[in-house]
């Protein structure tokens, strides 16, 4: 095993014992993170494309949240390949020897710090839909700069201090056996002998101060884990006082959905927290306890959690989101189900190219365009298209009707 005190080594250089206890726990865990991944992201992206509620909420908040689920799929595929003890013994050959695959790798440390602030930058869109104040002021503020203009310029400072140095200097390395515990001519990604000792020190400890992994610490957890629980107390607080306000106009059954609601929204978002606290915890741990690679099993597989089930504790777990999920599965967006339509004549010779298809056409448009639309009803004759919607607040059904002529 490869032994090194207050100075990093990757995880990828460490002996695995691949029938211990914990090695196969760890197998077994990237297992089933993998396939709840897999899923939570990708229904995550189709989810936030197809919903018409997100796009009317807000065009950023879709994109931030389609970004999420997608760097987040990368992230957890990064984070599996390293933990699981057979993957991790290919990237160990291939990164030690392909100079493409030694910067990929370092490289792939992107995903995580990528996936914190695009989480971030959504989190403080759906604060800016929540937040009057908030609202009002980007909107004197140019919303394109502040929503676009400013995240981009902020992920070029953070990858410009935080990636691109260890992706420049890092290259596929011979090593001895006095230099690592291992068999001669190992090879290994990690900075050039002729670095200066000076660089070397700062890419290598370990210990809280101003070094490379502190930095890269500071920017992937603690400083988007202190902000994203700062929106979500925010988030919180606002929900409590909106619930206490209706608490005074609604009637009872009324007020005690919306509480139900209100306090179901605060477990999520504490619990939303509580995914990016344990990952910052476990980093925070790696710095002050003396471990044999800063990247310890226990750190990564907390990002992994993190990444593969961000989409189930803030999305699925919300109403909302459950019925835009069920919407999807249940109803192709080139479709229209539970329809029925009115004619005078047998439906087995109704012409679809005639007046009253095009009139069943528009009103098929009608409900496809209205996200509480769940069926509809065409009169022919009168050109009547009603809508069976059911409002979000209350679970009763109403009838709209509008005109269907084309």
């Amino acid at each position: 095993m490869i032994q090194s005190y207050n100075k990093h080594v990757s995880i990828l250089y460490h002996k695995i014992h691949t029938f211990t206890l914990q090695t196969r726990l760890i197998n077994t865990s990237c297992y089933i993170l993998f396939i709840l991944g897999i899923i939570g992201n990708t229904l995550g992206l189709f989810v936030f494309c197809s919903s018409r509620r997100s796009w009317r909420i807000s065009s950023t908040y879709t994109f931030f949240a389609s970004s999420s689920s997608i760097i987040n799929f990368f992230c957890m595929l990064k984070y599996v390949f390293v933990l699981h003890s057979s993957s991790r013994n290919i990237l160990h050959d291939l990164v030690g020897q392909k100079w493409w695959a030694c910067k990929l790798f370092e490289f792939s440390f992107s995903f995580r710090v990528i996936s914190s602030w695009i989480t971030l930058f959504w989190m403080f869109e759906r604060l800016t839909c929540v937040s009057r104040k908030l609202r009002l002021l980007s909107e004197r503020c140019e919303p394109y700069k502040i929503k676009f203009i400013v995240p981009v310029v902020m992920m070029i400072i953070i990858f410009s201090c935080v990636i691109l140095p260890p992706v420049y200097m890092y290259q596929p390395q011979i090593t001895s056996n006095d230099a690592l515990n291992s068999t001669p001519n190992m090879m290994y990604c990690d900075l050039h002998r002729n670095v200066s000792v000076k660089r070397q020190k700062y890419f290598h400890d370990i210990h809280i101060g101003m070094n490379h992994f502190t930095i890269r610490c500071l920017f992937s957890e603690l400083i988007p884990t202190g902000t994203i629980i700062f929106f979500n107390t925010y988030i919180v607080h606002h929900l409590i006082c909106t619930n206490r306000r209706l608490h005074t106009k609604t009637i009872y059954k009324s007020r005690k959905k919306q509480s139900r609601t209100t306090s179901w929204m605060n477990i999520v978002l504490v619990l939303h927290s509580s995914l990016f606290l344990a990952s910052l915890f476990s980093h925070v741990v790696g710095h002050f306890t003396i471990v044999e690679a800063h990247e310890s099993w226990w750190v990564l597989l907390s990002i992994l959690i993190n990444c593969s089930l961000n989409f189930y504790v803030y999305c699925l777990s919300g109403t909302a989101f459950r019925n835009e999920l069920r919407r999807l599965i249940q109803q192709s967006p080139y479709s229209c189900g539970n329809m029925t339509i009115l004619l005078n004549t047998d439906i087995l010779g109704f012409d679809f190219a005639s007046a009253g298809g095009l009139q069943w056409a528009a009103c098929c448009a009608l409900c496809l365009g209205n996200s509480t639309c769940q069926s509809f009803t065409l009169d022919i004759p009168s050109s009547a298209c009603y809508l069976k919607t059911m409002p979000p607040n209350n679970g009763s059904y109403s009838i709209t009707h509008i005109s269907a002529k084309y």
